[in-house]
């Protein structure tokens, strides 16, 4: 019997066939839009068997791993003329999960894998670029830190704040070479400390310590609360999809992005875009960053922008679905390096399903398919009826209108979700808090970005979500919450409303109207089958 392929190849001139429940739906994603092509960096994907048979032997890497990262490695420094660990044209990788269904921030990434001191010299060297190098060394140091070497996050953080309180700025774009060579110094000396062990500098020690961090993930926590909640049956881990870096944080023109080809929360056919300047991907989707907005970016870099917009279309096109495109700039050049069908609201999965059979993009047939998983009896257009202004207003991230008591824990959460609606408040959610927002009506944030991977999973439970609020001060000592002179208790009411991002104190009237317009169009659709 013939063994089934380990590896595959995509992006540049690659002809592999990709399958999805193979090789994940990220490199088969990519390897379909390459041969479209749209600008894929160059890469490769480990089988979700070698994940299967890491778990199966009690965490322990199958003994082919190594060569075939190594034969993987091998396949893009051919395509790209780059060496892994050299000191001359060194090529930095991306170490990502791909499992068969879309689990939107469940699992780990580490990004810059490949480089060291020694390795730092050659990027110097290459791109004539001294501060994006130690930058970008400082962003590999804690990211493999983090999901790696189980170093805490606020171990970094603190490294950082200090550091950036010592040359009087607030960010991290902002610190000269002399200083992210000596935060560099400082992250080090913090792994070492932390982990017993020195930072790892051979590039193939990083990229299998890395690959197992993200074959674990599969199995944590939040990963199998996601699949509960989604719900995924019959789940088989993950693919490890590894790829060429490309830097967002190289220059001025560069950044990071997340592009919808339709409005994921109202199903309004422009395309929605969130970017960050100087920024690399995990920045945008972790939910820690504000970021701009489509109109921002056309008015800094207008071709950045049609480029987005006219790959958005075309993907549409190809797939028959609204896409979620991760992309990053280069210095003026866009890459893409993911798409999917994108988590929409209900309403919203109404509307984009009528929209794109009148546009002619899907039949009637297509529409009902879409609309399988949605309840068409509970879908509704919430909106907030109030003489009274709101306290403050954050950015909309998921449309609807709610009222609930306020809470800032996933217990909390359970324990007042049990006799009321809620409303999670944090600073910043991520995806640890799943098991929170499943248990809220809302979703309210200090930080962080509508397309970050906790906005798109409360759209997809249909959760109202405000984000970036930033007048709110969160006092978890005192559990409350401030906004100017008004304080909020724990357990007392707001009301949010998710289309425009406003906030209000108590409960005010909500009033609810049926779509009738789209339903009766699929309505008409099921009578014609």
């Amino acid at each position: 019997m013939t063994r089934q392929p380990r590896l595959v190849h995509f992006g540049h001139a690659s002809r592999d066939t990709v399958h999805r429940d193979q090789f994940g739906g990220k490199a088969a994603g990519l390897a379909e839009i390459a041969g479209l092509g749209v600008p894929v960096p160059p890469g490769f994907s480990l089988a979700v068997t070698l994940c299967e048979e890491y778990h199966q032997k009690g965490k322990v890497l199958p003994p082919d791993t190594v060569p075939l990262l190594k034969e993987g490695i091998s396949s893009i420094e051919h395509a790209t003329g780059l060496v892994f660990g050299s000191d001359r044209r060194p090529l930095l990788v991306s170490v990502r999960s791909g499992a068969p269904a879309s689990m939107p921030g469940m699992m780990e990434t580490v990004l810059n894998v490949g480089l060291s001191r020694e390795v730092v010299r050659g990027l110097v060297l290459m791109t004539g670029n001294p501060r994006f190098a130690y930058d970008t060394y400082r962003r590999l140091i804690q990211n493999l830190g983090e999901v790696a070497g189980g170093v805490p996050p606020a171990v970094f953080q603190d490294t950082l704040t200090r550091v950036l309180t010592r040359e009087g700025t607030s960010d991290p774009s902002s610190l000269d070479v002399r200083s992210l060579r000596g935060l560099c110094d400082e992250y080090e000396a913090a792994y070492a400390r932390e982990t017993g062990r020195s930072f790892p500098t051979t590039p193939i020690d990083q990229l299998t310590a890395a690959t197992e961090a993200v074959l674990a993930s599969s199995s944590s926590p939040r990963a199998e609360a996601y699949r509960k909640i989604a719900p995924i049956p019959g789940t088989r881990g993950t693919a490890i999809t590894i790829q060429m870096m490309v830097f967002g944080n190289m220059g001025r023109r560069s950044g990071a992005g997340v592009a919808f080809s339709r409005n994921p929360w109202s199903g309004e056919p422009d395309v929605l875009v969130d970017f960050k300047f100087g920024a690399q991907g995990e920045e945008v989707v972790s939910g820690e960053a504000a970021t701009a907005g489509q109109d921002v970016l056309a008015a800094v870099m207008p071709e950045v922008a049609q480029e987005v917009t006219a790959i958005c279309r075309l993907l549409e096109s190809h797939f028959h679905d609204m896409q979620d495109i991760e992309f990053t700039v280069q210095e003026g050049r866009v890459f893409i390096l993911q798409t999917r069908a994108g988590k929409r609201a209900p309403l919203a999965a109404l509307r984009i399903a009528v929209d794109m059979c009148r546009e002619g993009l899907i039949t009637p047939e297509d529409g009902i398919a879409l609309l399988r998983d949605v309840d068409l009896q509970g879908v509704a257009i919430r909106r907030v009826s109030s003489p009274n202004p709101p306290i403050t207003r954050g950015v909309a991230a998921s449309g609807g209108a709610v009222s609930g008591r306020i809470v800032f824990s996933r217990r909390a959460s359970r324990q007042y979700g049990e006799a009321d609606p809620v409303i999670l408040v944090r600073e910043t959610a991520n995806p640890d808090d799943i098991d929170g927002i499943q248990c809220s009506s809302g979703l309210l944030t200090l930080r962080g970005a509508r397309t970050s991977h906790a906005a798109v999973v409360a759209r997809q439970l249909g959760k109202v979500c405000v984000v970036n609020c930033t007048s709110l001060r969160i006092d978890q000592e005192l559990r409350r919450v401030l906004i100017g002179e008004t304080v909020i208790a724990e357990g007392e009411w707001v009301t949010l409303d998710g289309d425009a991002g406003a906030v209000y104190q108590g409960r005010v009237e909500i009033v609810q109207e049926r779509p009738e317009d789209l339903l009766r169009v699929v309505r008409d659709w099921e009578r014609g089958l």
